[in-house]
């Protein structure tokens, strides 16, 4: 059973039950998300940090997954570190405690991207990537199919092709991730029918890869306009599907 919920992720987790989640995928509001670029379009609303709070959410994940489950979240090269002390601090307090509820660090993933950014456009190397933390609940079930290298890459024939840049427009949301990268992670980390998790679910592109993938989905964005446009996208998808 699939369910897609406008609320705050707060309310959510302190409502699952321990253990209860295969898969956690999901891409925190970090920072303010501010283009650089004029446009005619209106500008996404803004995310403000003060949603997020780190310790909580690594905290959380660690107690609804179920053992040996996954966590994907996406970040940069500016968040990394801090995701990184916290999930061994928060380790090392549980494994001091014998509690067994932690996250272990497993690998860190790269999306090398079609374009990049802007930032210092003289003094520094322009941004091409973002990252994605691999973390397991314990030791870690085994990964489907062949093992996967840490870079996200498509090939045809000879040739190398990396992921597309999804539109800062596409959703009406300005830091959607490519459905087939979710995909990917998705049939890595889980079996059909298996319930995966997004706390910050935005435009809801995990939602669209678990029904792409057959796996049910709990999606919860705190903010309308994003569920309004991220419900209307999974019910496309579901007609798609129907009609095919």
């Amino acid at each position: 059973m699939s369910l897609a919920i406008n609320a705050d992720n707060f309310d959510v987790f302190s409502q699952l039950d321990d253990n209860s989640i295969d898969l956690i995928i999901t891409d925190p509001p970090y920072k303010d998300y501010q283009s650089q670029r004029p446009s005619a379009h209106e500008k996404v609303e803004a995310i403000v940090e003060a949603d997020f709070d780190l310790p909580y959410f690594l905290e959380q994940s660690a107690r609804v997954l179920k053992p040996g489950s996954h966590l994907y979240c996406w970040c940069d090269h500016l968040n990394f570190p801090r995701i990184y002390q916290e999930l061994d601090f928060l380790k090392q307090k549980a494994m001091a405690l014998n509690f067994t509820s932690y996250l272990n660090y497993k690998n860190l993933l790269v999306w090398v991207k079609n374009n990049h950014g802007s930032g210092d456009l003289f003094g520094n190397y322009a941004p091409q990537h973002e990252l994605v933390i691999f973390a397991c609940k314990g030791k870690g079930r085994r990964l489907n199919g062949t093992r996967p290298p840490n870079v996200f890459f498509k090939t045809d024939g000879d040739r190398i092709e990396f992921y597309k840049k999804v539109s800062n427009y596409a959703f009406g949301h300005g830091t959607s991730k490519p459905v087939d990268i979710q995909q990917l992670m998705i049939r890595t980390s889980s079996e059909p029918n298996e319930l995966v998790f997004d706390p910050y679910a935005g435009s809801m592109s995990v939602g669209e890869a678990c029904l792409l993938e057959g796996r049910s989905y709990l999606m919860v964005e705190i903010n309308k306009q994003h569920f309004e446009t991220g419900i209307k996208r999974l019910t496309d998808i579901e007609t798609r599907l129907n009609n095919a």
